[in-house]
């Protein structure tokens, strides 16, 4: 068949396929060669989009608001599930483990089924906060929950406590007075975690604790094996790293998708979410942070004695024409409503490792400082700041000095000029008495306020007027906090206006979150404890008692405040507790003069 023949041929049985065969036939074999490959590859680019172009594009959202679908997907299938661990520890509580418990490989989801109980007193308390978990995500008309007792802890039943860590780096950078390139993981996160959950664990306390880390960084296995080898036996372990979220860090003038670091702060909320059913307590905290057993068992009998307190209320306080604000209600009687918004409270401290390079403050407020303390049966005496509490820890663990001085004990955070002092109702056990109120909440509703006698009443001040809720040098944010299940639920469903737990999708967030809202908002506290536009409102309370009030400061281990802040912001712990105690005092003059 000649040329012209097949060219004929070609166009009569599929004419456009035969007119490009033609087209093709004339071209020399460069020009051929060339065609072929530039077909190929929009095969190549169209296979390309259909496969992940299509297939993602319902999932932009997600992407967009963060990261933690993937990775906790990622971390279910690198570690065991909590339900299978839980069962096994809890058929066996007295048993000790010859090998760690650290989760293993595990795909299938927690299971609802699984043997973690509701510990209180009532029988049907599993059934009671199922039900309250389900409100989570119909917050429409929510009802009121009627809550139990804060969980009690026995030998029997242990307390389960989920410890959250949250770390940005793996290495220092060297801002802030830290060291540039020191290795934060075994200087600064491992030596605090290990001590931490083993002071939980530990008599006399016995919490039963497992760890989740959220981690801004890639952690590769040698890394984790450090971690894995430092945590007590039968403690569990799950890890979220490179758990920054995606976002528009400024999302008037961003185009494009980055990684949002100030958001790794707000990852522990989709933790604590996912978790809520399978413990009784949750603390998250920096990785600088020590918590003890100690500081666990202060905030659950400060808890514990609040519902009581809450229960013996009356629903609605009399009436008033005058409603009275800070002299007139330093023991006023207060409602249930306004003592459930009250949670025990902590202060972020370090101990002065150089007073003669870093040292505190030379002036301080005009309130004098009174050691000099009331007890119970009436007698009085010289009372110092207790450091153990806080700061005494085991010889060489980290850069830590085992055992300070209660007067290198230093503050930086708060000071004498935000407190305000109140008389706590009779009633319950009698374990609080007179308390601090934390700065922190405002805009609230006549029937929400709760007053107290400050400071500045004691005229020394001058014409200073009483600083602002939200003063940053005065609000004490804690680098991180700790709240019982039933405490998140009741934020949740009746104290944040804007809800405690994701998503983060109303009028009181932005970019689910992500906008604007700082470490400070997520873990230091702001987003609990103070009134901003999605702020929940919480009064913190700090018990006065001197055998209490050291049990109420945190040890920040990574003692690089007093570097890198002015000394007239360093506060030593010993003369706020006896400024606060001459407030006390002259509140009680008040009381005096106004029933006498």
């Amino acid at each position: 068949m000649t040329s012209i023949q097949y060219k004929l041929s070609s166009r009569k049985q599929i004419p456009i396929l035969g007119k490009t065969i033609d087209l093709y036939q004339d071209l020399n074999p460069v020009a051929k060669s060339l065609g072929l490959f530039t077909m190929i590859l929009w095969k190549l680019y169209i296979a390309y989009y259909l496969y992940y172009g299509l297939s993602s594009f319902g999932n932009v959202n997600m992407h967009v608001q963060d990261k933690i679908p993937t990775a906790l997907h990622t971390v279910a299938t690198i570690t065991a599930n909590i339900s299978s661990h839980h069962a096994n520890t809890n058929a066996n509580a007295n048993a000790h483990p010859t090998t760690k418990n650290h989760w293993v490989h595990h795909d299938d989801p927690i299971s609802p089924a699984a043997t973690h109980n509701v510990y209180s007193n009532e029988a049907n308390d599993v059934q009671r906060t199922r039900a309250q978990t389900e409100q989570l995500d119909n917050l429409q008309d929510p009802k009121p929950v009627a809550l139990g007792l804060v969980p009690r802890h026995t030998s029997e039943k242990p307390l389960r406590v989920l410890h959250i860590v949250t770390a940005l780096a793996e290495y220092n950078n060297g801002s802030r007075g830290t060291v540039h390139g020191e290795d934060r993981l075994q200087k600064v996160f491992i030596p605090v975690l290990q001590n931490s959950v083993q002071s939980m664990i530990s008599d006399p306390y016995n919490y039963q604790v497992d760890v989740f880390l959220v981690l801004g960084w890639k952690l590769l296995p040698e890394r984790r094996k450090l971690i894995e080898d430092a945590l007590p036996e039968g403690v569990g372990l799950q890890v979220w790293d490179d758990a920054t979220p995606l976002g528009y860090d400024r999302p008037k003038t961003d185009v494009k998708l980055k990684h949002v670091t100030r958001g790794l702060a707000r990852q522990h909320r989709f933790v604590i979410k996912d978790k809520l059913m399978y413990y009784d307590l949750f603390t998250v905290f920096e990785d600088d942070m020590r918590i003890t057993g100690g500081h666990i068992h202060q905030f659950l009998e400060m808890s514990r004695e609040l519902e009581r307190l809450a229960e013996e209320a009356p629903d609605v306080l009399p009436e008033e024409e005058d409603y009275p604000k800070d002299k007139d209600s330093i023991s006023r009687q207060l409602s249930k409503k306004q003592i459930k918004r009250m949670m025990p409270g902590f202060i972020r401290a370090e101990v002065l490792l150089d007073e003669s390079k870093y040292p505190s403050q030379k002036q301080l407020d005009p309130i004098p400082i009174d050691l000099q303390f009331e007890l119970e049966d009436g007698t009085v005496e010289e009372m110092m700041f207790d450091p153990k509490p806080c700061c005494h820890v085991p010889p060489n663990l980290g850069k830590m000095p085992p055992e300070p001085r209660g007067d290198q004990i230093m503050i930086w955070e708060t000071a004498v000029k935000g407190t305000v002092v109140r008389k706590m109702p009779e009633g319950g056990t009698g374990l609080l008495d007179w308390v601090m109120l934390q700065p922190g909440p405002k805009n609230l509703k006549k029937d929400e306020y709760i007053g107290g006698y400050w400071s500045g009443n004691l005229g020394l001040y001058g014409d200073e007027a009483k600083p602002g809720a939200g003063d940053p040098r005065l609000i004490a944010q804690q680098g991180g906090w700790m709240a019982t299940r039933e405490q998140l639920i009741e934020m949740h469903l009746h104290q944040c206006p804007s809800g405690f737990f994701p998503p983060y999708e109303n009028d009181g967030f932005h970019q689910d979150g992500l906008t604007l809202n700082n470490v400070e908002f997520w873990s230091g506290g702001f987003s609990i404890f103070s009134g901003t536009k999605s702020g929940c409102n919480m009064q913190r309370i700090i018990s006065l008692k001197p055998e209490h009030f050291s049990q109420h400061f945190l040890y920040h281990t990574a003692n690089n405040k007093q570097k890198s802040l002015p000394n007239f912001r360093l506060l030593k712990a010993n003369n706020f507790m006896g400024q606060i105690n001459s407030v006390v005092k002259a509140a009680k003059k008040a009381i005096l003069s106004e029933n006498p």
